[in-house]
């Protein structure tokens, strides 16, 4: 080898050093930036002449292990949807309260049988015919409460998902103009380690928001497809639509989410999301909180029912305790629980004597009608099929009481299925970062070591320029 050629090498030793000692500053910097990988400098031997010589530095790349990294922005849209959900469903519960709460519906029911109890003793006491009458207005309005609650859960949720559509909007087009630097980037063999990483946090959100599939075109692109395999980012990216419904109420219509990718006709993909936050949030305005109203709706509807018409031994006593607004008991239960009220027309007279039927009290003291009613709160009987509910045989007081414990069960299971679920996430979130993240202790020992390269590479040149000072002594 000859001086020059000494030289030559050397010098790209000392190029390719700093550059390495450039991007272990960089990783040791940026250690603690969220989304930030570890980034390698590649280094190769370029050959000449057969032989190695100067070495060649190649772009920088990084270090990560994409099927975790897959993993995880799956589990994470695990996570987002269960969160969403069990946040909802928790206060949901807080409305409803325990069965055994003086606040509860099922405490309303038991508390309206008592007044019928006191009103056995003394039917003809105008303050127990009033107590009657108020303990059914409270249960009747705790009814009207629920189902308020229950709908404003769910306009919500339905303003929520418009919250959502933004977020994806904006992280489809973020992720569409960096895959454009990228692609310009990678066209000239630069390197593009660090817009990866600024792209891979936008995918990250997105995933958050809703389930998706991603693969890398060979320019450095990535597509992005929904859970069920459609187009977000092809060769540019789709918008989604969402228009918030201005009333949502027991059995209203509401919006769907709509794909525009710019050739078709914008059509709904809201059985396209299967986790994320808008799967949650589309789960709950659609189901979920439908089910609890469908709950209510058959508790209300069973208790105008029972209250309807009251057999008394070999009689019936017309009663219509609990109507609609015109004073009618509903053939129907659905949005019934958002109606029910105590009949307007109704007296304290009619707890003891009825309004019609065959039935006909023996006078102001007869409390044949009010035993009646107390036998009827005891007595199993079967009730409307709701799902979730026992509607086969049980009491008034058992159905109102399971429906409270069914939203309290269901709560808790959400919240037991959360908590598994991001244990788990957060075990594949350290694997992640163990294998992409920057361990400063090996940033820290590889200092050191270019640090020697350099050095090496420096006493080259001086060596070299020793020698050549002395052939051009002898020289002259």
């Amino acid at each position: 080898m000859s001086l020059f050629d000494a030289i030559s090498t050397a010098r790209s030793g000392l190029i390719a050093t700093q550059s390495a000692i450039d991007v272990a500053s960089r990783n040791i910097a940026n250690a603690s930036v969220d989304g930030y990988t570890r980034k390698i400098q590649q280094q190769s031997a370029r050959v000449v002449d057969g032989r190695a010589g100067a070495v060649k530095v190649e772009e920088v790349t990084r270090n990560v292990n994409e099927q975790l990294q897959r993993d995880v922005r799956e589990q994470s849209s695990v996570v987002e949807e269960l969160t969403v959900v069990e946040d909802f469903l928790s206060r949901l519960e807080l409305d409803f309260g325990r069965p055994e709460d003086n606040s509860s519906v099922a405490s309303k029911v038991t508390e309206l049988k008592k007044a019928f109890q006191s009103l056995a003793t003394n039917p003809d006491q105008s303050t127990a015919q009033n107590d009657v009458i108020t303990a059914a207005q409270e249960l009747a309005l705790s009814l009207n409460n629920l189902s308020d609650a229950v709908q404003a859960l769910r306009a919500e949720a339905d303003q929520r998902i418009g919250d959502s559509v933004d977020a994806i909007n904006e992280a489809l087009q973020n992720i569409d103009s960096l895959n454009g630097e990228i692609g310009a980037r990678k066209t000239l063999g630069e390197s593009t380690a660090d817009l990866e990483d600024k792209r891979d946090l936008w995918v990250q959100k997105l995933s958050e928001q809703m389930d998706i599939k991603t693969f890398e075109r060979p320019d450095g692109r990535i597509a992005v497809l929904t859970g069920d395999s459609q187009f977000l980012i092809d060769q540019t990216a789709v918008t989604l639509s969402f228009t918030p419904s201005t009333t949502v109420a027991p059995g209203s219509v509401v919006n769907d989410i709509m794909l525009d990718n710019g050739y078709l006709a914008p059509y709904a993909i809201t059985s396209s999301f299967s986790d994320g936050t808008v799967a949650g949030l589309v789960q709950l305005r659609d189901t979920l909180l439908p089910l609890a109203q469908d709950q209510l709706d058959s508790l209300a509807f069973e208790l105008a029912q029972q209250f309807d018409a009251i057999t008394v031994g070999a009689n019936t006593a017309n009663l219509d305790l609990f109507t609609d607004s015109t004073n009618t008991v509903p053939g129907a239960s659905a949005g019934f629980s958002a109606q029910i009220q105590v009949r307007s027309t109704l007296v304290g007279a009619d707890l003891r004597d009825g309004t019609g039927g065959t039935f006909t009290s023996s006078g102001a003291s007869d409390s044949s009608l009010p035993l009646a009613i107390i036998d009827m709160f005891d007595t199993k009987q079967a009730f409307v099929a709701v799902a979730g509910l026992n509607s086969t045989s049980s009491t008034i007081e058992e159905f109102a009481a399971e429906f409270i414990s069914y939203q309290a069960n269901q709560a808790a299971d959400y919240e037991s299925q959360l908590n598994f679920q991001e244990q788990i996430r957060s075990l594949l979130d350290e694997r992640l970062k163990d294998e992409s993240g920057v361990n400063l202790d090996e940033e820290l020992a590889s200092l050191i070591q270019l640090e020697s390269a350099f050095a090496a590479s420096a006493r080259v040149l001086s060596s070299v320029q020793q020698a050549l000072d002395e052939l051009l002594n002898s020289v002259r």
